[in-house]
């Protein structure tokens, strides 16, 4: 049976409609909090990032004015701390990643701001701590260092201090103080596991830490 021309007009929109959907499905559809959604062109703001807006109304309204005030990121940090298993762990890692840039951007174009570096340091911290913490989710583990990477390739870099591989603290680039973090994180891991391996071969299952 040959198709009508209205059956071919509608098979045309449906494919129309589903080519349209996938790019921005993994661009990270609006209404899907479940993914990171990453730095926009300069002067854009991604559809992506409406949700954490919404959620997150008085935090991008103090961006707005400079740095946020503590009392409005207060339950932003704890969203994200608490990792991708809370209800709004991404929409809180969109929204930091995003701050970052903004204040790396301003950090830029003038003189050192201490507050700023203070903050960037904190939420150095946070992400760093919310990295080591997310061992059991890999998903929300991946999004933390894909939002890092962003920040490395888009923020500009604010001197703040950060702690070297001895434990003593040192100034080095905001940005690359998240991923020595991780990268720390990933090593610290890994060396345990190999640990637990060994022991495990050499005396049993109950051996390992």
């Amino acid at each position: 049976m040959r198709p009508t021309a209205r059956r071919v007009r509608w098979l045309g929109t449906l494919l129309l409609a589903a080519a349209a959907a996938g790019p921005a499905a993994a661009a990270g559809d609006p209404a899907h909090a479940g993914a990171y959604c990453p730095l926009p062109p300069p002067g854009q703001s991604p559809r992506c990032l409406d949700p954490a807006k919404a959620q997150y109304g008085d935090f991008f309204a103090s961006l707005e004015r400079g740095v946020p005030d503590e009392s409005v990121a207060a339950r932003l940090e704890a969203d994200l701390a608490t990792g991708g298993a809370g209800e709004h762990g991404y929409l809180a890692l969109s929204s930091l990643a995003y701050a970052y840039w903004q204040l790396s951007e301003r950090a830029a174009a003038s003189a050192h701001d201490a507050d700023v570096a203070a903050r960037l340091e904190r939420w150095n911290a946070l992400l760093r701590e919310a990295y080591a913490a997310s061992g059991d989710d890999p998903g929300y583990r991946a999004a933390l260092r894909e939002a890092a990477l962003d920040l490395r390739r888009r923020a500009p870099p604010v001197r703040v201090r950060c702690v070297d591989a001895d434990g003593a603290t040192a100034e080095c680039s905001s940005t690359e103080a998240v991923l020595r973090g991780m990268d720390a994180t990933t090593a610290e891991v890994g060396l345990r596991g190999a640990l637990g391996r060994l022991l495990a071969r050499l005396f049993g299952d109950e051996a390992a830490p």
